[in-house]
Order: C-alpha cells, then sequence, then structure tokens
C-alpha cells in the first residue's frame, strides 16, 4: 500500500512539472516575442543595450555627460534613473535584459522616446508588476488607464512635473513612453501583426550585420527619415534641402562606445540590392570607388567650418553613377542640380565627363566661417592630373556660354596666381551634383595639383594668404590630434568645427531651437569636431561617427591674469607693443619705442636683441614687409618725416630711411601691394591733406608729386582691387569721399560729398564687380552710409542717438574681416553689431577719455567666437579686455598706456595679450 502511494506521488510530482513546463511554454516560449516587433516604424531610430544599468553609470560619469548635464533634459534624465531606482534596484531586474529606446519626431518641433524591454517569466512579470505598484504609490504619481483598440493602457502622471507615462504589458514585452500617442503607434503595430508598421520589418538587413559586446551599446537608424528628424531643429525655409539626405543609404547600424573624451560609433551602413534599386543611394556611387586619405590638408584653411572630402579611383565611373542617381528621384534639389548640368550638356553641347577624365584622387567643398552666413564662402578644391586640359575646358565654356553674356569674364593676377571665372551658374553643382550647391558666381585657380574654386573671389584670395601664412590644417596640432582618430581611408567624409559653424548652425536652425541652443551654447560648443566617414567594405559601407568634446567646457583655470614675461627698458615706453614674426623660427616677437626715441626689438624669451636710435617719433604702427620677396621680413614704419625699413639686425635697407621734405609733417602711411607680388608702394599723407606714393626704389610715382586734397584725411588711404583695377580710397573729415586710380585721378562718380563730419576709417566688402563692391562708412552723427565703386550711394541709415552729443565710428577687426560701430557718449561707451543692434554698453570708462582722443578701442575677431574688446582709458591707463558678450575679462582691468596686441593660440585654447606701461613690456596670458 504505501509503495502504490509513492509511486501515485510521483506519478502526480510529473504530471505537475509537465504541466508547468508545458504552460511556462506555451505562454513565454511558444508565444514569446522580441521586443524588436512592437518598435513601430514611426521610429527615426532605435538604441539597444543588454547592460542598460552599467552602460548608464560609465555614460554619466564620463566628461561628456558631465558638460551636457547643465542642460535641463539631460539633467531630469538623471533624476527620474535615480528616482526609479530608489523604488527597485534597477542593476538585478535589468540585468542582460534586451532594452530599446526608440527616437521619434512627435511634433514639427518635437521629438520623443519610447522604450521597450523583455518580462522574462513568471519572475520577473512579478518583479515588474511590484515595481509599478510600489512607484504608484508615491505621493506624487498618480495611476490611471484607459482603452485602445481592445488594449488596456495604464498611465503613472507625476504631478510635480506634469509628466505622464503611458504603458503596456503585451505577452512578453513591456512597452512605455511619455508621449501617449506613440503607444497607440505600438497597438496598431500589434494589430497588423507587425508587417508594414514595424522597424524591424522596415529594415530587415540591421539585425543580420555584426555587433560588438563590449561596448554602450547599439544604434540602429533608418536613414530615409534623417529629414524628419533635422526638419523638427531647423527652419522652414531649409527643410527642403534636407531631403537628399534621405537618400544617403538604406539604414544605419553603428556600436556606441563613450571614452573620456571621445564619442564613437562604428558599424555599418546598407545599401538596397542594386538588382532591385540601382543607384538609389548616394552612397551607391562609390560602390566601385577604392577609398582614399585626405592629401589636400596644406589648402584647408583653419577657419574651415564644414568639409566634405571625397575620393575616387575611376572618376568617370562615379560621374556616371552620380548622373543615374540624379535621375532616380523627384526630388526638387536634386532635379535643380541636374537642370544645371543639362543646360550645359543638351544646350551648350558641353560635354562634362572631359573634366572628369582629368581628374584624380579626391575632391573637397569647404564651407568657410563667414560674417555673411546667409551667403556663407565656399570653396571646392579638385584633385587634377592636367591642369592644361582643365584650363583649356573652362575656356571652351566661357566661350560656349559668350552669346549669353557679353562681358568679359573675370580674370585677376594675386600673389603668383591667376584667378579666372566660369561664367554658368551653379557650375560645381553641375559636375558634382546638389552637394556643390552654393556657387551663384564662380571663380577658379589652378594650381600643379588642383583645380579650387570659389563662390566668390574673395574667398580664393584668402585661401592663398591662409596658405602663405600656414593657417592650414595640416599645420594644426589640434585638428591632426582629432584626424588621429578619424577612420584614414573613406570615400566619403564629413568633417565640422562646431565653433567655426556654430553661426551657420545657429542661423540654419528655427526660432524655438536658436533660443534653446544659445542659451546652452557652452555646452554643445563643447562638441568641438564631429566626423562622419563612409568607406567601401564588400556589400555594405563601413561607417564610422567621432565626436570630440573637451573634457570641462569653458572653466576658468585661473580667476587672475597670468604674467607670462615682462621686459624692462631704460626709459618710459611709448607706443604700443608692436607684435611681430621672427622669419628664422616663426617665433612671435615684440618691437616698440621708448620716449627717447629708440626703437628695440624683444625676442620671445623676454631678451633685448637690439636698439636703435630714430630722429623722431614712430606715427601710426609697425608693419612688416618682404622686401627683397626671398621669404626674410623686414620692418616698415614711418618717424614724422621719413620712411624706415630696418631688417631683422636694426640695419637700414639701402637706401632708407628715406626723408622727407621739412614741410612734410606725416599723418599715415598706407603700403600698398597691387597683386601681392610684393612691388611695394608707400603712399603718404602729411597733416594738410597732401598724398605722395613711391615705389621701393624710393621714386615719387606719375599724380603723387603730391596729390592735393581740400581737407585733411580721417583715415588712412585703403586700397582696393577689383578685377585687375586698383582704386585708393580717400575719406576726408568733412565727409568728403574720393576714389581714385593708380595715377590719383578720380574715377567717375566721385567725389561723394556727405556735408557732415567723419571721424573714423571705412570698411570696405570686396566682390566681382564694381557695381557690388561696396564701401561702408559712419559719419560722426550715426548715419550709416554704403556706396558701390560706381559712385552710387546704395544704403543710408541713421542709428539711434542716446543724446546730441553722441559720436560714432567704425572700428575693424584686426584681421580685416569685419566691424562694430563704436558709439560715445558724455557717461558711457556702446559696441554695436554691424547691422546697429547694440552689443553692449559701459559707463565705467572716465568721462575725459570718452570725450576726447584719448580713448582708443580694438577689436579682435579670432574666429570659432572668440572675440575680443580691448578698451584703453588713456586717462586712466587701463585697458579693459571683454568678450564678445560684453563680460569683462577676469573682472578687472590690466594697466597700460597704449593700445594692445592679443594673439590667440587654438591649440592651447589661450589668448596673449601684450601691453606697454611705465618703462617696461608685458605679455598676459588668458583663457576664457
Amino acid at each position: 500500500m504505501k509503495k502504490s502511494i509513492v509511486v501515485l506521488l510521483i506519478v502526480l510530482l510529473v504530471l505537475t512539472a509537465a504541466g508547468i513546463f508545458l504552460f511556462y511554454r506555451y505562454w513565454y516560449q511558444e508565444d514569446a516575442l522580441e521586443a524588436w516587433e512592437l518598435v513601430p516604424e514611426s521610429a527615426v531610430m532605435v538604441y539597444e543595450t543588454e547592460q542598460l544599468v552599467p552602460t548608464w553609470q560609465e555614460v554619466s560619469q564620463s566628461s561628456l555627460w558631465q558638460n551636457l548635464s547643465a542642460i535641463p533634459a539631460y539633467d531630469s534624465l538623471s533624476y527620474y534613473f535615480q528616482e526609479l531606482d530608489s523604488v527597485q534596484p534597477l542593476e538585478d531586474f535589468f540585468r542582460k535584459k534586451q532594452v530599446l529606446i526608440g527616437i521619434h519626431v512627435v511634433a514639427r518641433d518635437d521629438f520623443d522616446f519610447s522604450y521597450f524591454f523583455n518580462v522574462r517569466g513568471p519572475q520577473d512579470k512579478g518583479a515588474l508588476q511590484q515595481f509599478l505598484d510600489q512607484y504608484g504609490k508615491k505621493s506624487h504619481i498618480r495611476t490611471e488607464s484607459r482603452t485602445y483598440s481592445g488594449f488596456t493602457i495604464h498611465e503613472l502622471t507625476d504631478t510635480q512635473t506634469n509628466k505622464r507615462f503611458s504603458y503596456i504589458l503585451y505577452k512578453n514585452i513591456f512597452a512605455g513612453s511619455f508621449t501617449p500617442f506613440l503607444i497607440e503607434d505600438i497597438i496598431r503595430n500589434i494589430d497588423t501583426k507587425f508587417s508594414e508598421n514595424s522597424f524591424a520589418t522596415v529594415n530587415p538587413a540591421l539585425k543580420q550585420l555584426p555587433k560588438l559586446t563590449d561596448d554602450e551599446g547599439n544604434l540602429y537608424l533608418n536613414c530615409q527619415k534623417i529629414p524628419l528628424l533635422l526638419s523638427v531643429f531647423t527652419g522652414k525655409d531649409r527643410q527642403q534641402h534636407l531631403e537628399p539626405l534621405a537618400y544617403l543609404a538604406q539604414a544605419m547600424f553603428l556600436d556606441v562606445d563613450v571614452s573620456e573624451n571621445q564619442l564613437l560609433l562604428n558599424g555599418f551602413s546598407t545599401l538596397p540590392s542594386s538588382e532591385e534599386k540601382p543607384a538609389a543611394t548616394f552612397l551607391s556611387t562609390f560602390d566601385e570607388q577604392s577609398a582614399g586619405s585626405i592629401d589636400m590638408q596644406a589648402y584647408i584653411p583653419d577657419r574651415t567650418a564644414v568639409f566634405t572630402h571625397m575620393t575616387f579611383s575611376d572618376p568617370l565611373a562615379w560621374q556616371q553613377k552620380l548622373f543615374a542617381y540624379q535621375q532616380h528621384y523627384d526630388d526638387p534639389v536634386l532635379k535643380e542640380s541636374l537642370a544645371y548640368r543639362q543646360q550645359l550638356q543638351q544646350y551648350k553641347k558641353i560635354d562634362l565627363s572631359s573634366f572628369f577624365r582629368w581628374f584624380q584622387k579626391e575632391a573637397g567643398l569647404l564651407v568657410l566661417e563667414s560674417v555673411e552666413v546667409e551667403t556663407p564662402d565656399q570653396v571646392l578644391i579638385l584633385g587634377v592630373k592636367d591642369t592644361a586640359r582643365i584650363k583649356q575646358a573652362c575656356l571652351q565654356v566661357n566661350d560656349a556660354l559668350r552669346s549669353e553674356n557679353s562681358e568679359v569674364p573675370y580674370e585677376e593676377k594675386f600673389s603668383g596666381y591667376e584667378i579666372h571665372e566660369i561664367r554658368q551658374q551653379e557650375f560645381p553643382a553641375a559636375l558634382l551634383g546638389p552637394l556643390a550647391l552654393g556657387f551663384d558666381k564662380c571663380f577658379y585657380l589652378l594650381t600643379e595639383d588642383y583645380w579650387i574654386m570659389a563662390n566668390n573671389v574673395r574667398a580664393l584670395k584668402r585661401l592663398i594668404l591662409d596658405r602663405e601664412a600656414e593657417n592650414t590644417w595640416n599645420k594644426s596640432i589640434l585638428f591632426n590630434r582629432f584626424l588621429e582618430t578619424t577612420v584614414d581611408q573613406a570615400n566619403l567624409s564629413y568633417i565640422v568645427n562646431t565653433a567655426r559653424a556654430w553661426a551657420l548652425f545657429m542661423h540654419s536652425l528655427s526660432p524655438e531651437w536658436q533660443q534653446f541652443m544659445q542659451q546652452y551654447a557652452d555646452q554643445f560648443k563643447a562638441l568641438e569636431h564631429l566626423a562622419i566617414q563612409f568607406s567601401k567594405s564588400e556589400q555594405e559601407f563601413y561607417t564610422s561617427l567621432a565626436v570630440d568634446y573637451a573634457a570641462e567646457p569653458n572653466v576658468r583655470k585661473s580667476r587672475q591674469f597670468q604674467t607670462v614675461q615682462q621686459v624692462f627698458y631704460d626709459n618710459q615706453v611709448k607706443t604700443q607693443p608692436f607684435v611681430v614674426r621672427n622669419h628664422e623660427n616663426q617665433a612671435w616677437e615684440v618691437v616698440l619705442q621708448d620716449d627717447s626715441n629708440f626703437f628695440y626689438l624683444a625676442s620671445t624669451g623676454g631678451e633685448i636683441l637690439w636698439k636703435d636710435s630714430l630722429p623722431g617719433k614712430i606715427v601710426g604702427g609697425v608693419q612688416q614687409i618682404d622686401f627683397y620677396n626671398n621669404g626674410k621680413l623686414q620692418y616698415l614704419f614711418a618717424t614724422e618725416h621719413a620712411i624706415h625699413i630696418l631688417d631683422r639686425n636694426g640695419d637700414e635697407v639701402e637706401g632708407y630711411p628715406m626723408y622727407l621734405p621739412e614741410e612734410v609733417t606725416v599723418q599715415y602711411l598706407s603700403l600698398i601691394d597691387y597683386d601681392n607680388s610684393k612691388k611695394y608702394r608707400f603712399l603718404i599723407t602729411d597733416t594738410s591733406g597732401k598724398l605722395w606714393m613711391f615705389n621701393k626704389d624710393r621714386e615719387n610715382l606719375e599724380g603723387w608729386n603730391p596729390r592735393v586734397l581740400e581737407g585733411t584725411l580721417a583715415s588712412a588711404p585703403i586700397h582696393i582691387r577689383v578685377r585687375d583695377r586698383d582704386f585708393i580710397l580717400a575719406v576726408q573729415q568733412d565727409g568728403t569721399i574720393l576714389l581714385m586710380n593708380r595715377k590719383g585721378q578720380l574715377y567717375g562718380g566721385f567725389p561723394i560729398s556727405l556735408n557732415t563730419s567723419i571721424q573714423s576709417t571705412a570698411f570696405v566688402t570686396q566682390n566681382s564687380g564694381l557695381g557690388n563692391s561696396t564701401i561702408t562708412t559712419i559719419t560722426a552723427q550715426g548715419e550709416v552710409v554704403a556706396f558701390n565703386l560706381l559712385g552710387n550711394i546704395v544704403k543710408r541709415e541713421q542709428l539711434y542717438r542716446p543724446s546730441a552729443e553722441s559720436r560714432f565710428s567704425i572700428c575693424i577687426d584686426a584681421l580685416g574681416k569685419t566691424y562694430v560701430i563704436v558709439r560715445q557718449d558724455e557717461d558711457k561707451l556702446g559696441i554695436l553689431d554691424r547691422k546697429g543692434v547694440l552689443l553692449f554698453e559701459k559707463s565705467y570708462i572716465s568721462p575725459l577719455a570718452l570725450t576726447s582722443d584719448m580713448l582708443e578701442v580694438q577689436y579682435y575677431d579670432f574666429g570659432a567666437g572668440h572675440d575680443v574688446f580691448a578698451i584703453t582709458d588713456k586717462i586712466q591707463e587701463f585697458t579693459y579686455l571683454f568678450n564678445g558678450s560684453g563680460n569683462l575679462v577676469k573682472d578687472r582691468p590690466i594697466e597700460s598706456k597704449y593700445g594692445v596686441g592679443i594673439l590667440y593660440f587654438e591649440d592651447e585654447e589661450v589668448y596673449r595679450v601684450y601691453r606697454s606701461y611705465a618703462k617696461e613690456h608685458a605679455i598676459i596670458s588668458f583663457s576664457i
């Protein structure tokens, strides 16, 4: 009997175990779902992790998160994570559990997230229910539920923040969001049995790609929805130009890796089947092209904001695929670039393919940091193997277009280069498609290896000067440090310098996002560089995204100025320190004069290398010239009755000093180099309004012996060069404006008489023609006047005058890129931008300095938001340094009797101020 009972118990246990097994198998295995199946097609991208809590702990302690934690949205995420963890430890529940976070566009200007994770068996389900019950009992949490399409949607509302979290539990998957209608999207996905409404169905290839296990998760991106996501942030006028991004690739998968100073995302971009959809993506055009490196770094200026680089092993084959890609979509931007191509090929019978036969290796498109963000300077650099063939092809294009425009194409020689014009609007887009739009005009020059085009002449000239001054990427320690972390060989690269692209970026945003980004500008600018690169790898493109970020953005390293160097002299210094280059080692040095008229050169180490007695006081500043055109630099300046050129050893160049007639008292010395060929001209203005011009051989040139004006000048004459024509601009204090040729003869339309006082210089905006090159000045009473080189006034605008005593002047930045307007009143000083908008105003400048000539305002725009204003009060002998927002640097002025020199060292993120006071000059450093 006992044996029968034992056998019966064993049978019952087996049956019970089998029942439990079958129940578990039915509910949690055969009917089990993957979280991926619930993610709706509306997701733009999905983040996946199986290490939620460890990943959160690592990311939240990184410099990246510390930078962003000042932004409320990021800070609130930390708050909710900590609050949830206080109810029940999250690490135990989410250990090795797949978590998905979807990103969705939920409004025209907003996006939100959806959250998914697997509930593994009764134990998980019980733990989740216990957690939800405990969280729902918090005093500030209100629990509710509603029904949608037969599903019960549960909702938790935080009454303190008015945030509402909606969720469902479908079989073994939890799905939730702070946007209720996203849960309804998920339910519709379930109702259609995860077919066309599922993210995984739309992007089937993503889950098949290899993944890393030891990282901070994976990111899946539906490329077709990139424009939709970016449209959240941009203004309506920009959204049309986002559409081609939908055709970059089909989808992307990226592993996420966060380190101390860099965010790295590496993975693959998938393409549609070439049989099903030939040339359906932009990356498809590189399908048969070998990846290459960026070899044009010596031509890329430091002030490049955005750089797009492409490499080719067969340029002609790439061009044919590009043409097929452009024809594939009914997209207005693609159609626009295609129309320019067809105009040349079909109507002008120009074979654009012939250009591609002479291309090689690479193409680079540069968007440069520009004052005019509406029409930024753009440069296209194309590698070529036969410049003679390219030049001939360009001439043929102009010949074919000559019937439409009888005007002779632009030609000019500058610094040894020949600058030409192609008269076809958007010519680069006709070659390279929509990527190269933005060239309303096209000017070009040829080097040995490159064909360089720009959308204005100014951009080409500045690129040449940047290259000569070695202000290029190949010499930038900061950029090369970043480039070392990127992919060396790529088909397509997109590189952004955040600080230099900031103004362009802000201009493209909607007003709402502009306000948000400006409020947290320091945090976002800490993301210093961004690079997205694509390299062909079998059937996909290896994809890398790297973001460099500063460990601690804009932290004051010290609340005090740091004195780097002090040099003492026998007598009182009576000029500012003029910062000069040592041509032998490129070090920065200083020249100045003391009150005994001794002229000094001090080395970078603070040693006085030599001093030399001068016959009088230096008038104006000291400029460096290459007198012999051999790379060696001399110091050019004027005293009251002579022109001096001293070499590095302090010896006068042969034939100098050049003494002027006794009756001449120098007011200004202008250095003129017509075409940057080192064939210098020296233009002297005396205090009575007479002008002399001499060549290097001290010969007084025709028309300037002297050129007699009828009034005293308000500033030094300015040389302007447009279309191989030279203009000398002279602005008189009585408001008369003269524009003269090389012989001192007036051009038509001049003089212009404003019949009012002018007390400052003028700013020249140079373009390709006389009609669109403008000169802007301001009267002492605050009327802004702009006129072109034909003598036509194109703008007259009166600025607001706080009082009858208000006086105005223009202050051009030290690099000549832009200007600000200075407004002086009896009790305060105002700085206005070029549109007349007040930037800041200060009232602690001494009244006597404000109402006399004892105040000097200097403006330094180093780019990338590094603006410094130096305001020297010569009565108090203080220089106040302000940043671009008008905040006083280090909360105090520095002692200085004269204007200062300022340099910014980007690699060190340090400014150096060169100032003179009493018997010394000093170098003072600071960071902002």
